[in-house]
Formats: C-alpha cells, structure tokens, sequence
C-alpha cells in the first residue's frame, strides 16, 4: 500500500512588506480587447473595502491599463508592478466608459505570507520491488487522482488569499 503523508498546511509570515491595491481582476480575452480597442488590461470585478482602489475611486467595471507607466495585462503583471511598492504612491491608468483616466493611488502595505506544503512521498524505483506493474499502475492512477484534489485545494487557497 502506498501511503502519501501529507504535513499541516502552514501558513507563514516572514515579516517582509508586499503593496496591494486591494481589487480583484479579470484578464481580458482578445475578443474583449479588440470591443474595446485597448491593447491590454485586466477588468476590475471587485473594489475591496476601505482598499487603497476604493480609496482612489477605482470602479467595477474600470480596465486597469498601467500602472506607472508599465502596461497591465494580467493578474500576474499586476501583482508585480504593485507588489514591490508598498505605501508607494503610483499613478493608475484606467479606462471607464469609453475614456481614458489616471488616478494617483497610495497602495496599501502589509506583511507577506508564504504558503508551504510538505509531502513525504516514496521513490518510486522502492514501490516496483514491492508492487507488481498492474499493482503499481493502479497506486499511480490514485496518486493522480490525490494530487489533482490537493491542485484543486490550492486554487481555493489562492483565491482565499486574494
């Protein structure tokens, strides 16, 4: 029998200072870009409240473009023109019903977290000395089957942390 032993889920600080503008996005299809005549950008679905992005007057609905000047396109691009810059002031291009805008934000700041996951998993050349190939076949279908719960899992965790 293989046994997988899944450590707690920890949850770490490690005391370092990340900037956040407090919205949640959505990354734009090419369809959208093109409706919209914008090169790139991501739709802001949710201002968090007493957010820096509230703050701002930043909108649901609004299109963040840029942010100091460097093109938005993506959740990932917009984490990383924000996170380097905690209490920074930083000018947010958005675009809202049809115009362009730039609004002067001061992001918010707060401490970094990490998530960490340990998992004491068998070698696999061990298992076929012990296992029979149809056996062993069988032990890596529900390791497949455990390791797509445990992606599942995380995503939830993101979004969570989000």
């Amino acid at each position: 029998m293989i046994m997988i032993m899944a450590l707690p889920l920890f949850l770490l600080g490690d005391n370092e200072m990340t900037g956040f503008l407090g919205v949640s996005t959505e990354d734009l299809s090419e369809a959208m870009k093109v409706a919209l005549g914008i090169e790139h950008g991501v739709l802001v679905d949710r201002v968090h409240e007493d957010s820096p992005a509230e703050q701002a007057g930043i909108l649901v609905g609004d299109i963040i473009t840029e942010i100091d000047k460097e093109p938005i396109s993506s959740y990932k691009t917009l984490k990383a023109a924000v996170s380097p810059k905690p209490d920074k002031r930083v000018s947010v291009t958005v675009y809202r019903k049809g115009k362009k805008m730039s609004q002067t934000v001061i992001l918010g700041a707060r401490e970094r977290s990490k998530l960490k996951f340990e998992f004491d998993i068998p070698d696999i050349p061990d298992l076929k000395v012990v296992l029979g190939t149809k056996e062993l076949q069988e032990h890596i279908d529900d390791l497949a089957q455990e390791i797509e719960k445990l992606k599942q899992e995380i995503e939830q965790i993101k979004k969570q942390l989000k």
